[in-house]
Protein backbone atom coordinates (compact mmCIF):
# COMPACT_ATOMS: atom_id res chain seq x y z
CA UNK A 1 0.00 0.00 0.00
CA UNK A 2 0.83 3.81 -0.51
CA UNK A 3 2.10 6.03 2.28
CA UNK A 4 -1.30 7.44 1.77
CA UNK A 5 -3.38 4.75 2.31
CA UNK A 6 -1.44 3.61 5.65
CA UNK A 7 -3.24 3.02 8.54
CA UNK A 8 -0.81 4.91 10.34
CA UNK A 9 1.52 7.64 9.81
CA UNK A 10 4.09 9.25 12.45
CA UNK A 11 6.43 12.19 10.91
CA UNK A 12 8.52 10.33 7.63
CA UNK A 13 7.64 6.87 9.40
CA UNK A 14 3.78 4.64 7.83
CA UNK A 15 3.11 1.20 8.72
CA UNK A 16 2.79 -0.38 5.31
CA UNK A 17 3.28 -4.39 4.54
CA UNK A 18 6.52 -5.55 1.96
CA UNK A 19 4.92 -5.33 -1.71
CA UNK A 20 7.49 -8.48 -2.52
CA UNK A 21 5.70 -11.47 -0.77
CA UNK A 22 8.14 -11.35 1.74
CA UNK A 23 6.18 -11.57 5.35
CA UNK A 24 3.36 -10.19 3.22
CA UNK A 25 0.81 -10.23 6.74
CA UNK A 26 3.37 -8.83 9.56
CA UNK A 27 3.21 -5.21 9.79
CA UNK A 28 6.60 -3.59 9.14
CA UNK A 29 7.46 -0.05 9.74
CA UNK A 30 8.26 2.07 5.88
CA UNK A 31 10.22 5.49 5.16
CA UNK A 32 11.28 6.86 1.94
CA UNK A 33 15.17 6.43 1.53
CA UNK A 34 16.92 9.38 2.01
CA UNK A 35 17.19 11.43 -1.52
CA UNK A 36 14.75 8.85 -3.35
CA UNK A 37 11.42 7.88 -3.39
CA UNK A 38 12.39 3.98 -2.72
CA UNK A 39 10.24 2.37 0.07
CA UNK A 40 12.72 0.65 2.70
CA UNK A 41 11.27 -1.69 5.40
CA UNK A 42 12.18 -1.72 9.46
CA UNK A 43 11.09 -4.93 11.44
CA UNK A 44 8.67 -3.39 14.21
CA UNK A 45 10.87 -6.47 16.41
CA UNK A 46 7.50 -7.80 16.97
CA UNK A 47 6.36 -9.52 14.03
CA UNK A 48 2.46 -8.72 14.70
CA UNK A 49 -0.46 -8.91 12.51
CA UNK A 50 -2.20 -6.97 15.15
CA UNK A 51 -2.60 -3.41 14.42
CA UNK A 52 -2.94 -1.74 17.54
CA UNK A 53 0.61 -3.69 18.49
CA UNK A 54 1.84 -2.91 15.43
CA UNK A 55 0.85 1.35 15.67
CA UNK A 56 2.91 1.20 19.57
CA UNK A 57 5.91 -0.49 17.60
CA UNK A 58 6.05 2.23 15.25
CA UNK A 59 5.50 5.08 17.87
CA UNK A 60 8.05 4.22 20.41
CA UNK A 61 10.56 3.71 17.14
CA UNK A 62 9.73 7.35 15.70
CA UNK A 63 10.10 8.71 19.84
CA UNK A 64 13.67 6.98 19.41
CA UNK A 65 14.90 8.15 15.99
CA UNK A 66 13.30 11.89 17.20
CA UNK A 67 15.02 11.37 20.85
CA UNK A 68 18.54 11.71 19.05
CA UNK A 69 17.84 15.01 17.61
CA UNK A 70 19.57 18.67 19.32
CA UNK A 71 16.74 21.08 21.19
CA UNK A 72 14.03 19.01 21.39
CA UNK A 73 10.94 20.69 22.86
CA UNK A 74 10.57 18.66 26.57
CA UNK A 75 6.51 18.98 26.17
CA UNK A 76 6.98 17.04 22.84
CA UNK A 77 9.75 14.90 23.69
CA UNK A 78 9.36 11.51 24.67
CA UNK A 79 11.20 10.32 28.34
CA UNK A 80 11.38 6.66 27.71
CA UNK A 81 14.02 6.80 24.35
CA UNK A 82 16.17 8.80 26.68
CA UNK A 83 16.49 6.11 29.07
CA UNK A 84 17.63 3.50 26.77
CA UNK A 85 19.65 6.36 24.68
CA UNK A 86 21.62 6.90 28.11
CA UNK A 87 22.10 2.97 28.58
CA UNK A 88 23.32 2.66 25.47
CA UNK A 89 25.70 5.34 25.22
CA UNK A 90 26.92 5.79 28.85
CA UNK A 91 25.50 1.98 29.97
CA UNK A 92 29.76 0.75 29.36
CA UNK A 93 31.12 3.43 31.38
CA UNK A 94 28.73 2.40 34.45
CA UNK A 95 29.59 -0.20 37.07
CA UNK A 96 26.32 -0.93 38.61
CA UNK A 97 24.34 -1.24 35.42
CA UNK A 98 21.84 -4.08 36.19
CA UNK A 99 20.28 -1.51 38.66
CA UNK A 100 19.72 1.35 36.42
CA UNK A 101 18.25 -1.30 34.26
CA UNK A 102 15.90 -2.27 37.38
CA UNK A 103 15.05 1.27 38.01
CA UNK A 104 14.12 2.09 34.54
CA UNK A 105 11.79 -1.27 34.30
CA UNK A 106 10.41 0.11 37.44
CA UNK A 107 9.40 3.52 36.03
CA UNK A 108 7.99 1.44 32.74
CA UNK A 109 6.34 -0.49 35.12
CA UNK A 110 4.49 2.78 36.73
CA UNK A 111 4.05 4.47 33.34
CA UNK A 112 2.13 1.54 32.16
CA UNK A 113 -0.58 1.67 34.85
CA UNK A 114 -0.68 5.70 35.48
CA UNK A 115 -2.24 8.05 33.46
CA UNK A 116 0.30 9.70 31.84
CA UNK A 117 1.31 6.07 30.18
CA UNK A 118 4.47 5.03 28.75
CA UNK A 119 4.14 8.27 26.10
CA UNK A 120 4.78 10.20 28.77
CA UNK A 121 6.74 13.46 27.55
CA UNK A 122 9.51 14.91 29.46
CA UNK A 123 8.30 18.03 30.97
CA UNK A 124 5.23 15.92 33.20
CA UNK A 125 7.96 14.24 34.92
CA UNK A 126 7.38 16.90 37.91
CA UNK A 127 6.70 16.83 41.64
CA UNK A 128 2.82 15.45 41.21
CA UNK A 129 3.82 12.45 38.89
CA UNK A 130 7.10 11.85 41.27
CA UNK A 131 5.02 11.77 44.36
CA UNK A 132 2.48 9.04 42.51
CA UNK A 133 5.54 7.11 41.67
CA UNK A 134 6.95 7.09 44.84
CA UNK A 135 3.55 6.16 46.52
CA UNK A 136 3.16 3.17 43.89
CA UNK A 137 6.57 2.13 45.02
CA UNK A 138 5.91 2.20 48.38
CA UNK A 139 2.84 0.42 48.80
CA UNK A 140 2.53 -3.05 47.30
CA UNK A 141 2.58 -3.00 43.57
CA UNK A 142 3.30 -5.51 40.75
CA UNK A 143 4.27 -5.22 37.24
CA UNK A 144 5.20 -7.19 33.75
CA UNK A 145 7.61 -5.44 31.51
CA UNK A 146 9.17 -6.67 28.00
CA UNK A 147 12.52 -5.48 27.85
CA UNK A 148 15.12 -6.94 25.50
CA UNK A 149 12.73 -9.45 24.43
CA UNK A 150 12.57 -11.11 27.75
CA UNK A 151 9.48 -10.51 30.30
CA UNK A 152 10.18 -9.53 33.25
CA UNK A 153 7.57 -9.78 36.15
CA UNK A 154 7.60 -8.31 39.31
CA UNK A 155 6.09 -7.93 42.48
CA UNK A 156 6.71 -6.11 45.88
CA UNK A 157 5.02 -5.35 49.42
CA UNK A 158 6.53 -1.93 48.68
CA UNK A 159 9.87 -0.51 48.81
CA UNK A 160 11.96 1.67 51.02
CA UNK A 161 12.32 5.24 50.75
CA UNK A 162 15.69 4.66 49.78
CA UNK A 163 14.98 2.28 46.91
CA UNK A 164 12.94 4.98 45.71
CA UNK A 165 15.29 7.74 46.00
CA UNK A 166 17.83 5.67 43.56
CA UNK A 167 14.94 4.92 41.65
CA UNK A 168 14.91 9.00 41.38
CA UNK A 169 18.72 9.71 41.00
CA UNK A 170 18.70 7.14 38.13
CA UNK A 171 16.15 8.80 36.04
CA UNK A 172 17.76 11.98 36.21
CA UNK A 173 21.46 10.93 34.96
CA UNK A 174 19.78 9.90 32.23
CA UNK A 175 18.10 13.37 31.68
CA UNK A 176 21.05 14.91 32.38
CA UNK A 177 23.10 12.64 29.79
CA UNK A 178 20.44 14.16 26.99
CA UNK A 179 20.81 17.65 28.68
CA UNK A 180 24.67 17.08 28.40
CA UNK A 181 24.36 15.91 24.55
CA UNK A 182 21.84 19.55 24.05
CA UNK A 183 19.04 16.96 22.97
CA UNK A 184 17.24 18.78 25.41
CA UNK A 185 17.29 21.81 26.79
CA UNK A 186 17.06 22.19 31.10
CA UNK A 187 14.71 19.63 32.30
CA UNK A 188 11.68 20.28 35.10
CA UNK A 189 13.63 19.85 38.81
CA UNK A 190 12.93 16.11 39.82
CA UNK A 191 12.30 16.02 43.20
CA UNK A 192 13.50 13.81 45.83
CA UNK A 193 11.72 11.83 48.21
CA UNK A 194 11.31 13.84 51.46
CA UNK A 195 13.52 12.72 54.53
CA UNK A 196 10.75 11.69 56.61
CA UNK A 197 9.89 8.88 54.53
CA UNK A 198 13.49 7.31 54.60
CA UNK A 199 14.79 4.93 56.72
CA UNK A 200 17.07 6.42 59.59
CA UNK A 201 19.82 5.15 59.75
CA UNK A 202 20.98 1.51 61.92
CA UNK A 203 23.89 0.20 62.77
CA UNK A 204 23.18 -3.62 61.49
CA UNK A 205 26.06 -5.73 61.67
CA UNK A 206 26.13 -9.89 61.33
CA UNK A 207 27.00 -12.16 63.99
CA UNK A 208 29.74 -14.30 63.08
CA UNK A 209 26.94 -17.22 63.29
CA UNK A 210 25.22 -15.98 60.71
CA UNK A 211 28.73 -15.32 58.79
CA UNK A 212 29.53 -18.72 58.76
CA UNK A 213 26.01 -20.02 57.89
CA UNK A 214 26.05 -17.76 54.81
CA UNK A 215 30.14 -19.27 54.11
CA UNK A 216 28.83 -22.73 54.45
CA UNK A 217 25.39 -22.24 52.33
CA UNK A 218 27.33 -20.90 49.66
CA UNK A 219 29.66 -24.41 49.36
CA UNK A 220 28.05 -25.63 46.44
CA UNK A 221 28.40 -22.14 44.57
CA UNK A 222 32.28 -21.15 44.53
CA UNK A 223 32.42 -17.98 42.93
CA UNK A 224 29.64 -16.87 45.48
CA UNK A 225 31.32 -18.23 48.45
CA UNK A 226 34.76 -16.49 47.63
CA UNK A 227 33.00 -13.09 47.05
CA UNK A 228 31.33 -13.28 50.54
CA UNK A 229 34.87 -14.22 52.04
CA UNK A 230 37.05 -11.41 50.15
CA UNK A 231 34.25 -9.25 52.26
CA UNK A 232 34.72 -10.95 55.40
CA UNK A 233 38.93 -11.02 54.75
CA UNK A 234 39.11 -7.23 54.01
CA UNK A 235 36.05 -5.81 54.49
CA UNK A 236 35.75 -4.79 50.67
CA UNK A 237 32.42 -2.96 48.73
CA UNK A 238 30.63 -5.54 47.54
CA UNK A 239 30.78 -3.79 44.24
CA UNK A 240 34.63 -3.75 44.35
CA UNK A 241 34.64 -8.06 45.27
CA UNK A 242 32.20 -8.64 42.12
CA UNK A 243 35.08 -6.98 40.34
CA UNK A 244 38.07 -8.73 42.01
CA UNK A 245 40.23 -10.72 40.26
CA UNK A 246 43.41 -11.82 42.14
CA UNK A 247 45.90 -12.38 38.66
CA UNK A 248 45.29 -8.72 38.75
CA UNK A 249 44.91 -7.04 42.11
CA UNK A 250 46.46 -10.03 44.23
CA UNK A 251 49.98 -8.37 44.74
CA UNK A 252 52.34 -10.31 47.37
CA UNK A 253 51.16 -9.86 50.78
CA UNK A 254 48.72 -7.11 49.84
CA UNK A 255 45.54 -6.90 47.92
CA UNK A 256 44.45 -4.32 45.78
CA UNK A 257 41.04 -3.80 46.05
CA UNK A 258 40.97 -0.87 43.15
CA UNK A 259 39.35 -2.66 40.02
CA UNK A 260 42.19 -1.64 37.11
CA UNK A 261 40.78 1.20 35.14
CA UNK A 262 37.91 2.24 37.71
CA UNK A 263 37.52 5.68 38.00
CA UNK A 264 38.97 7.30 41.21
CA UNK A 265 36.31 8.99 43.18
CA UNK A 266 36.13 9.48 46.97
CA UNK A 267 35.10 6.25 48.17
CA UNK A 268 38.52 4.78 47.18
CA UNK A 269 39.15 0.94 47.38
CA UNK A 270 42.05 0.70 49.03
CA UNK A 271 44.91 -1.42 49.54
CA UNK A 272 45.16 -3.83 52.33
CA UNK A 273 46.73 -6.82 53.84
CA UNK A 274 46.09 -10.15 52.49
CA UNK A 275 45.57 -12.60 55.68
CA UNK A 276 47.46 -15.91 55.30
CA UNK A 277 44.08 -17.92 55.16
CA UNK A 278 42.71 -16.28 52.78
CA UNK A 279 45.48 -16.52 50.33
CA UNK A 280 44.81 -19.96 49.59
CA UNK A 281 40.65 -18.88 48.59
CA UNK A 282 42.88 -16.30 45.89
CA UNK A 283 45.16 -19.51 44.75
CA UNK A 284 41.96 -20.91 43.41
CA UNK A 285 39.89 -18.73 42.42
CA UNK A 286 37.17 -18.67 39.97
CA UNK A 287 36.86 -16.25 37.55
CA UNK A 288 33.06 -14.69 37.73
CA UNK A 289 31.70 -12.61 34.90
CA UNK A 290 28.18 -11.53 36.98
CA UNK A 291 27.21 -7.86 37.63
CA UNK A 292 25.05 -8.61 40.61
CA UNK A 293 23.85 -10.85 43.33
CA UNK A 294 20.67 -9.66 44.59
CA UNK A 295 18.85 -13.05 43.36
CA UNK A 296 20.81 -15.27 45.57
CA UNK A 297 21.46 -12.55 48.23
CA UNK A 298 17.72 -12.72 48.67
CA UNK A 299 17.39 -16.45 48.51
CA UNK A 300 20.08 -17.05 51.25
CA UNK A 301 18.44 -14.36 53.36
CA UNK A 302 15.05 -16.45 53.40
CA UNK A 303 16.63 -19.67 53.86
CA UNK A 304 18.70 -18.81 56.64
CA UNK A 305 16.46 -16.38 58.34
CA UNK A 306 18.29 -13.14 58.05
CA UNK A 307 16.37 -9.84 58.18
CA UNK A 308 15.67 -8.19 54.75
CA UNK A 309 17.11 -5.18 56.07
CA UNK A 310 20.68 -6.77 55.71
CA UNK A 311 22.25 -6.67 52.65
CA UNK A 312 25.69 -7.42 51.48
CA UNK A 313 27.38 -4.07 52.25
CA UNK A 314 26.50 -5.50 56.27
CA UNK A 315 29.33 -7.36 56.31
CA UNK A 316 31.56 -4.23 55.37
CA UNK A 317 29.85 -2.85 58.77
CA UNK A 318 29.88 -5.68 60.74
CA UNK A 319 33.94 -6.31 60.00
CA UNK A 320 34.25 -2.70 61.07
CA UNK A 321 32.92 -3.46 63.99
CA UNK A 322 34.90 -6.57 65.25
CA UNK A 323 37.58 -4.60 64.63
CA UNK A 324 36.60 -1.39 66.72
CA UNK A 325 35.82 -4.06 69.63
CA UNK A 326 38.76 -5.95 69.14
CA UNK A 327 41.08 -2.73 69.54
CA UNK A 328 42.03 -2.18 66.26
CA UNK A 329 43.94 2.03 66.38
CA UNK A 330 41.50 3.56 64.41
CA UNK A 331 44.00 4.97 61.71
CA UNK A 332 44.48 1.44 60.53
CA UNK A 333 40.24 0.80 60.37
CA UNK A 334 40.44 3.81 58.07
CA UNK A 335 43.10 2.92 56.26
CA UNK A 336 41.53 -0.72 55.36
CA UNK A 337 37.91 0.87 55.04
CA UNK A 338 39.75 3.41 52.10
CA UNK A 339 37.95 6.04 53.72
CA UNK A 340 39.89 9.29 52.39
CA UNK A 341 40.85 12.40 53.80
CA UNK A 342 38.83 15.14 52.16
CA UNK A 343 42.82 16.71 52.24
CA UNK A 344 44.03 13.50 50.70
CA UNK A 345 44.71 14.03 47.06
CA UNK A 346 46.98 10.55 46.45
CA UNK A 347 45.96 8.36 43.48
CA UNK A 348 48.89 6.16 42.56
CA UNK A 349 49.69 2.82 44.81
CA UNK A 350 53.12 4.75 45.47
CA UNK A 351 51.45 7.75 47.22
CA UNK A 352 49.27 4.79 48.92
CA UNK A 353 51.90 3.27 50.72
CA UNK A 354 53.86 6.70 51.53
CA UNK A 355 50.55 7.71 53.45
CA UNK A 356 49.89 4.09 55.24
CA UNK A 357 51.70 1.20 54.37
CA UNK A 358 49.18 -2.37 54.62
CA UNK A 359 52.09 -4.22 55.75
CA UNK A 360 52.09 -2.14 59.51
CA UNK A 361 48.80 -2.99 60.23
CA UNK A 362 49.50 -6.19 62.90
CA UNK A 363 46.54 -5.26 65.05
CA UNK A 364 44.35 -5.58 61.97
CA UNK A 365 46.20 -8.20 60.36
CA UNK A 366 45.52 -10.10 63.96
CA UNK A 367 41.72 -9.22 64.22
CA UNK A 368 41.02 -10.24 60.43
CA UNK A 369 42.66 -13.39 61.20
CA UNK A 370 40.82 -14.43 64.15
CA UNK A 371 37.59 -13.41 62.62
CA UNK A 372 38.12 -15.48 59.79
CA UNK A 373 38.85 -18.66 61.70
CA UNK A 374 35.64 -17.76 64.16
CA UNK A 375 33.63 -17.50 60.40
CA UNK A 376 35.13 -20.69 59.31
CA UNK A 377 34.42 -22.63 62.83
CA UNK A 378 30.93 -21.58 62.54
CA UNK A 379 30.56 -22.38 58.87
CA UNK A 380 31.90 -26.09 60.07
CA UNK A 381 29.43 -26.31 62.76
CA UNK A 382 26.79 -25.30 60.34
CA UNK A 383 27.50 -28.12 57.88
CA UNK A 384 27.52 -30.59 60.66
CA UNK A 385 23.64 -29.51 60.95
CA UNK A 386 22.41 -28.76 57.66
CA UNK A 387 22.03 -30.70 54.45
CA UNK A 388 21.67 -28.17 51.40
CA UNK A 389 20.51 -30.01 48.22
CA UNK A 390 20.44 -27.70 44.49
CA UNK A 391 18.35 -29.36 42.41
CA UNK A 392 18.81 -28.87 38.49
CA UNK A 393 16.28 -26.26 37.92
CA UNK A 394 18.66 -24.53 41.08
CA UNK A 395 16.16 -24.62 43.65
CA UNK A 396 17.37 -24.55 46.62
CA UNK A 397 16.19 -27.86 49.84
CA UNK A 398 17.66 -26.73 52.87
CA UNK A 399 16.96 -29.48 55.51
CA UNK A 400 17.80 -30.39 58.98
CA UNK A 401 20.39 -33.76 59.37
CA UNK A 402 19.26 -34.78 62.66
CA UNK A 403 15.66 -33.78 62.14
CA UNK A 404 13.34 -36.89 62.61
CA UNK A 405 11.46 -37.97 59.23
CA UNK A 406 7.79 -37.68 59.35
Amino acid sequence: MSRENSPFIIGDYWLDKRRDGVASDVWQIAAYSPGTRSVVYRSTKCRTIDLDRAKEALRSYEASQRSKQHGQDITEAELLPHLFNYLREHGPDVRRLDTIKSSFRAWIGFFMQDELTTSVRVAEINKVSVARFRRWRMAPHRWEVEWDGKIFKHESSGVSGEAVQRNIEDLRAALNHAEDAKRIPMYPRVPSVDKNLRSKSRKLVFTIKQLGAMVAYADQEPCVQQWLQLMIATAARPDAALAFVPANQWLDSVIDLHPPGAPVTDKRNPIVPAITPFTYVMKGWKLDLVTSRKRWWRTMRTKLNIPTSYVPKTIRHTVASYLRSSSVPGEQISLLLGHKDPTDTLERTTDWYAHGDPLQMPETIHALTKLWNAVEQEAAAWRADHLLTITGDNNKILELRNEPKP
